[in-house]
């Protein structure tokens, strides 16, 4: 092992207190910055897997409402008809028209009470566009069973309801759980499902809907399917999963952006941490690093030794950081999961964000440790060594 490596371990370990105080310093802001960024890597891992969800790939919505096809009931809603227009539209395999309604009933969490999105659907075509659904408890209704509804398998952990319990919607009419799905990680996990008809009836439009879900032949592109439906339809908004993935990632962008920002106060502490040890390790060893020089040592190898003891500092630092980031991820999803209950939205520590944590406690250390560095080979040698 190279000399300077050694004599700066020496010193590092023979102040062991003023080392750990400056790896825990370090152990914080790579923490705090792994944690931060590790919110928004889950989430746009959560989102790449919406992309690959089995189910509908395109919306038909009214026009003007949210990018998001989860618009309140009562706002806008299209004319049920649509249906048999859409099904005629080169590429598309299935239609679903979607009546949403909302409950808040069931468990609470730290902000009191979740909502449920209820989808008031038709049951016949439900497991022909989400080949991966299954039912875990109980059954999946007819359209003529009434006020009746299936829980997704997130919906029934979060609302704590069992078969044959009742799910009250905010309008007041209550349906009896006669299902609960399995759970496979898709988006209809965060779904409740009652027949399509029950629901208009209970909302008095049984001519109207709130969207329509669509999914396309295999064999053909969504884009091609989307662009015949925005010229069947100019009046009203088509989405593609593809698009409503891309807005939602941009707004994540922009949100791990400032992660970063925020990350980076504490990145500024430890490299003042490092920085500040390794100022007052050169001020007390001036006579050591001439006395060094005196005996044939260049200034190369005294500031590598500085250099050494930054980095390593730092790198031990950098390590526990990344655990430290990844134990706050799960800090932050059990956080997550108290205040709003289970999601398909979770942090992510993944290997690019460990490796880059660790390269920017490299970093810290290789810019807290050239200033001291620089400091004591500027310093005039004979006064160095009369140095007190």
């Amino acid at each position: 092992m190279k000399s300077y490596i050694v004599l700066g371990y020496r010193n590092l370990s023979r102040r062991k207190s003023r080392s750990l105080l400056t790896a825990v310093g370090v152990v914080l802001a790579i923490g705090f910055t792994v944690g931060l960024l590790s919110i928004s890597e889950g989430f746009m891992k959560s989102f790449d897997q919406m992309l690959d969800s089995s189910g509908p790939n395109l919306f038909l919505r009214p026009k003007g409402g949210s990018k998001m096809p989860f618009g309140m009931q009562g706002t806008a809603f299209l004319d049920a008809k649509l249906e048999k227009i859409i099904r005629g539209i080169p590429g598309v395999n299935n239609v679903e028209p979607v009546y949403l309604a909302f409950s808040v009933d069931g468990a609470t969490a730290g902000f009191g009470a979740m909502m449920t999105m209820v989808s008031g659907m038709r049951g016949d075509t439900f497991f022909k566009v989400r080949p991966t659904a299954k039912i875990a408890q109980g059954r999946f209704y007819k359209e003529n069973d009434g006020k009746v509804v299936v829980l997704g398998s997130i919906v029934a952990e979060n609302s704590k309801k069992r078969i044959g319990e009742s799910l009250e919607l905010i309008s007041g009419q209550s349906l009896k759980v006669i299902g609960i799905l399995e759970k496979t990680g898709e988006p209809f996990d965060y779904f409740a499902y009652a027949p399509l008809a029950t629901v208009q009836n209970i909302y008095s439009d049984p001519n109207r809907v709130s969207y329509f879900l669509i999914k396309t032949d295999s064999n053909v592109s969504t884009e091609k399917v989307s662009a015949l439906l925005r010229r069947a339809f100019p009046q009203h908004d088509v989405q593609t999963m593809q698009e409503l993935i891309k807005d939602a990632k941009k707004m994540m962008s922009m949100a791990r952006a400032v992660h970063f920002g925020v990350s980076c106060f504490a990145l500024l502490i430890g490299v003042l941490f490092v920085a500040c040890t390794m100022i007052m390790s050169v001020s007390e060893r001036v006579r050591e690093f001439a006395t060094l020089r005196v005996i044939g040592a260049s200034k190369g190898f005294v500031a590598k030794m500085i250099l050494s003891e930054s980095l390593m500092l730092s790198a031990v630092g950098g390590f526990f950081g990344c655990c430290f980031g990844y134990l706050l991820s799960k800090v932050i999803d059990a956080l997550i999961f108290h205040f709003v209950g289970d999601t398909f939205l979770r942090t992510f520590v993944s290997p690019r964000i460990f490796i880059t944590g660790f390269l920017i406690a490299l970093l810290i250390g290789a810019f807290a440790g050239l200033f001291p560095g620089q400091m004591i080979l500027r310093r005039n040698l004979s006064e160095s060594l009369r140095y007190e």
